[in-house]
């Protein structure tokens, strides 16, 4: 793929024309075959824009039809093409490093900076893209404006922790649906005591930093400061947060394990926290549990409340083709229209698709009631940190944080390794 030029092909024309002059008719005839042959060259390059996408094979028909309506607009082809996410950090990198690649990525929300700050992105605010900066909850704003200003990209599609509860069962024990730390280790006693030996499970990495991130942040810690100048993975918030994670491991019987959703709907477990894709594993593959279930934010900590926040982030690269079309295909994704497409082909796919914008959660197939969780929830939804060294940081930070649940390492001394690893990538 051939650097970005800064000139269109209207450019084009008119230099071809300027220089014509100086030449003899037949050196024009050959000028004007030349230039001919560029144009040809620049519409077929400017006729497409391909799409690397992190993900799985059901989320394709998503970005197929807000392509075909991007097309039907533009006349600009769109190909979608599905990488999986064990590989797809390394073939992005490879192909910034060798300026070969696809026009447009998706994948993980930090890889934006990540990627932009190598030089290998855009900044889109460099484009016309007026449906974006409008349309992205704060929760995300501040994870992917680099701490310069840069936007290399913004969310695809969301996926949050939710909470799921078997609302049969809580009322069976006389019991509200918790919405504190105390409330919920109060149900969890009860439901105990009730010969529930394990009422609450993840489902989504339960001793990986994600899920330990929203009692981090709940305790009312961060990762950096604000500026990103400063590690604070050790401050007495997170070591709160830190602590009420991993007593439930010690003292609730939580799985280290990640449980299938089934055993929630086995009446196994009473809670599950899990990301958003559980609500169409519960009502797709346990029909019968219809009116026996629901959800709700988690529980807020002594500090806020609060789930962590991600999905795919979406950019153009810096060695595309075509820029213009990748952005613009970028802010139909935004428009009204294009969120339409993906929930309509979502919803005739039966998969929930939730749009990077959240007014737009009342247009999914959920039921009112999960709508309404949803919409509270992404209320007070934090993503990563823009920060741009804690991508290599994460990795080792999450094995920190998983020897304090399987070696017994005190808190402190694991945050203090954390907090090694963090600044040895600070940028």
């Amino acid at each position: 793929m051939r650097p970005v030029e800064p000139l269109t092909a209207n450019g084009v024309n008119v230099t071809v024309n300027s220089r014509m002059k100086r030449f003899s008719a037949a050196a024009a005839a050959a000028a004007l075959a030349l230039a001919a042959a560029a144009c040809s060259a620049e519409e077929a390059d400017t006729g497409s824009i391909t799409i690397w996408h992190t993900g799985d094979a059901s989320q394709k028909p998503m970005l197929d039809a807000v392509g075909a309506l991007y097309e039907e607009e533009t006349g600009v082809e769109v190909e979608v093409e599905i990488i999986d996410w064990a590989d797809a950090h390394t073939k992005i990198l490879t192909a910034i490093q060798d300026q070969d690649g696809p026009d447009i990525f998706t994948g993980g929300l930090s890889w934006g900076i990540e990627f932009g700050e190598l030089g290998g992105l855009v900044d889109l605010r460099e484009y016309e893209t007026e449906n974006l900066e409008a349309n992205v909850i704060d929760g995300l704003w501040q994870s992917i404006e680099s701490p310069g200003g840069e936007l290399y990209g913004v969310p695809l599609n969301m996926t949050t922790y939710a909470m799921f509860y078997r609302s049969d069962i809580l009322e069976e024990n006389g019991l509200a649906v918790p919405t504190t730390w105390d409330e919920m280790d109060a149900a969890i006693t009860q439901l105990q005591g009730a010969g529930y030996a394990t009422p609450f499970i993840s489902t989504w990495e339960p001793i990986g930093w994600l899920d330990w991130f929203n009692y981090m942040y709940q305790a009312g810690g961060s990762l950096y400061s604000e500026d990103c100048t400063e590690v604070t993975v050790d401050s007495p918030e997170v070591v709160a947060g830190t602590e009420y994670w991993a007593k439930r491991f010690s003292e609730q019987n939580v799985p280290t394990d990640q449980p299938d959703i089934s055993g929630f709907a086995a009446g196994e477990y009473v809670f599950a926290t899990g990301g958003s894709w559980n609500y169409d594993g519960l009502a797709v593959g346990f029909p019968e549990l219809e009116g026996k279930w629901s959800s709700a934010p988690l529980p807020a900590g002594p500090a806020n409340a609060g789930s962590f926040i991600g999905g795919n982030v979406m950019g153009v690269m810096a060695g595309s083709d075509n820029p213009d079309a990748a952005a613009a295909f970028i802010d139909t994704v935004y428009s009204d229209e294009g969120v339409a497409a993906m929930l309509d082909t979502a919803a005739t796919n039966n998969v929930l698709w939730l749009p990077p914008r959240t007014d737009k959660v009342a247009d999914t197939h959920l039921d009112d009631a999960n709508k309404a969780a949803l919409t509270e929830i992404f209320e007070t939804s934090v993503g990563p940190p823009n920060c741009s060294g804690w991508e290599p940081a994460s990795p080792n930070v999450q094995l920190a944080l998983q020897s304090i649940v399987l070696e017994g390492v005190p808190v402190e001394e694991a945050l203090a390794a954390a907090k090694t690893e963090m600044e040895a990538t600070l940028q």
